[in-house]
């Protein structure tokens, strides 16, 4: 027996495939949107919060400069305050070096108006860093003892011997401590300071530890190099003396210096 169904049956057979088709297409779109909404927050939320870390970071990084910065601060100014007697300090920051030759010089934010003048010298709590060369008004440069041309009269702190001069080389961040006696008692470790006799430089300023001794051609003479207290890559603040009331040692002749060890 054949049944014959309505005409809206019959449509509604016919089209019965395609609305679920069409069901079907539009869920997906459906999904389809909520899968790009959701990776759309969630690049946003990765977005915001690679900006938070890298904020984090900046912060944690700004924290340990500060830390770092006063812990040299601490230093400076125990020095300072350990050297009330020998010298009238004053603190400067470094605010440039000579990118042409990093061994040569650097600039501090101290200047005439503050006092300094050509000739003074400057330190921190290691030891000796250099001289002033040229002031402004608000800036000073700083010839290292790094440069060939910032010599420094200077002795072995162990045994009061003052016949050496220190040099740079304005090529690495030792030092060479030349015109030495063959006979002259130095070695590795000792201790190298000014001697105060080139008359620029007051005496016992703390320079280097000696780390080789070697002959000089012909045998008479011999240099020794030297490892500055210094870290002259690390330098932030120094300590400029602008007067100095009392050195650290008196000036010992090389004849005085003979006598106290013979």
């Amino acid at each position: 027996e054949t049944t014959v169904l309505p005409l809206g049956g019959v449509v509604r057979e016919i089209i019965a495939p395609i609305q679920k088709g069409i069901t079907w297409i539009t869920a997906s779109l459906n999904d389809v949107v909520v899968y790009f909404n959701d990776n759309r927050f969630l690049r946003q939320q990765n977005k915001e919060m690679a900006e938070k870390i890298v904020r984090l970071e900046e912060e944690v990084y700004s924290l340990k400069e500060q830390e770092l910065e006063n812990q040299r601060l601490l230093l400076l100014l125990e020095y300072k305050e350990e050297k009330t007697e020998n010298y009238d300090l004053a603190m400067a920051k470094v605010i440039g070096r000579n990118h042409a030759n990093w061994y040569e010089t650097l600039l501090v934010n101290q200047g005439s108006k503050q006092g300094i003048w050509p000739g003074m010298v400057v330190v921190n709590h290691d030891g000796l860093i250099g001289r002033i060369i040229n002031v402004t008004p608000n800036t000073a440069e700083v010839l290292l003892i790094l440069d060939r041309e910032g010599a420094v009269g200077a002795r072995i702190f162990e045994n009061r011997h003052t016949p050496g001069v220190v040099v740079g080389t304005s090529k690495s961040q030792y030092l060479q401590m030349i015109h030495l006696p063959h006979d002259l008692p130095i070695e590795p470790n000792q201790t190298v300071v000014t001697s105060g006799l080139s008359g620029v430089y007051p005496p016992g300023i703390r320079i280097g530890k000696v780390i080789e001794v070697l002959p000089e051609p012909g045998g008479l003479m011999k240099r020794a190099t030297l490892k500055p207290f210094v870290d002259f890559f690390r330098l932030e603040e120094v300590l400029i003396i602008k007067k100095v009331k009392t050195p650290e040692e008196k000036i010992v002749s090389e004849e005085e210096s003979v006598v106290e060890n013979a």
